[in-house]
């Protein structure tokens, strides 16, 4: 199936926050794959790093939004928000920018693929590119990123399933195999919000209402997750199961407790998590190459 994309070439001005001139792609001219005909169909991860006090990241955010209105739910966001300057709360009681978004998981991989000393806002695209620099993509590389990516074979299918009631329950990742591969990979679990009502710098414009949406809030295993399988050669039709006992509250708390604690200026306003509006996220990924191979997204109480 052929997708065009209609791509105006900006000149691109790096700076510590990066002035990204558009295109914002909003002409729905590109038709999602028929999933009528496939039960698993490829699906795209896009990790923005960004900053509450990042005057150019909601641009990115907006293109995330325009890609998704494209291509529907074979895109999948992930709002990282990182950083010792535009992701770092103000102090209590400043009135604005007070709350504290960041996660150890995402100050991990932002240190990892130095997202943040390439200047925000900047996207990783099923994270394809690593190690060479252009795994750091800004926002106008994300649509050709993502077409490319969805032209690729379909190794894996993800079905994610919960179990929750109040602030516990289960969550259960079956994974098949539906192409004969070889390789390390690995299984990561994470929990985003949608929804979150809070401040951001727009521009020159600093908005009180903004809605921050896909926000990283946790990952259930670890920031490099687990293991699939210990085998290196994974059959078409083989099935595996990870589950996850979890604990909102609890996992709420560490947030609150990082931020207080070990973050750079955190000051412990890291709670308020509604579960009404959470989703799982859980991808696979290339241990060596870091390249994720498949990701899938449903709501926490599916």
């Amino acid at each position: 199936m052929k997708k065009y994309i209609y791509l105006f070439i900006a000149v691109l001005i790096f700076a510590s926050c990066d002035k990204l001139e558009g295109p914002f792609m909003t002409d729905n001219i590109i038709n999602p794959i028929d999933t009528s005909t496939n039960s698993f169909v490829k699906k795209i991860l896009i990790e923005d790093f960004t900053g509450h006090t990042c005057p150019n990241c909601p641009d990115a955010a907006r293109e995330l939004d325009a890609i998704h209105e494209i291509y529907g739910d074979q895109i999948i966001g992930m709002a990282v928000h990182v950083g010792k300057t535009f992701a770092r709360p103000f102090p209590l009681g400043t009135g604005k920018f007070e709350y504290d978004f960041r996660t150890t998981w995402g100050e991990t991989w932002d240190s990892f693929f130095g997202i943040g000393t390439a200047g925000l806002p900047k996207g990783m695209i099923n994270r394809i590119d690593y190690p060479n620099d252009e795994h750091r993509k800004g926002k106008n590389e994300w649509g050709a990123a993502v077409q490319a990516e969805l032209n690729k074979d379909v190794d894996l299918g993800i079905v994610i399933s919960s179990n929750i009631s109040g602030e516990s329950g289960t969550i259960s990742i079956n994974t098949k195999v539906l192409n004969n591969i070889s390789g390390s990979y690995n299984l990561v679990v994470c929990l985003t919000e949608d929804t979150i009502i809070n401040w951001q710098k727009d521009g020159q414009v600093e908005v009180e209402n903004y809605e921050h949406k896909h926000v990283l809030r946790t990952v259930l295993n670890s920031e490099w997750g687990e293991q699939l399988t210990a085998s290196t050669s994974l059959l078409s039709g083989d099935n595996f199961t990870h589950t996850f006992n979890i604990n909102l509250t609890s996992l709420e708390q560490f947030n609150i407790d990082y931020s207080k604690n070990t973050l750079f200026q955190g000051n412990g306003n890291a709670g308020g998590w509604n579960a009404d509006n959470m989703n799982i996220v859980a991808y696979i990924y290339n241990t060596i190459t870091k390249e994720i191979l498949q990701v899938e997204e449903t709501h926490l109480n599916n």
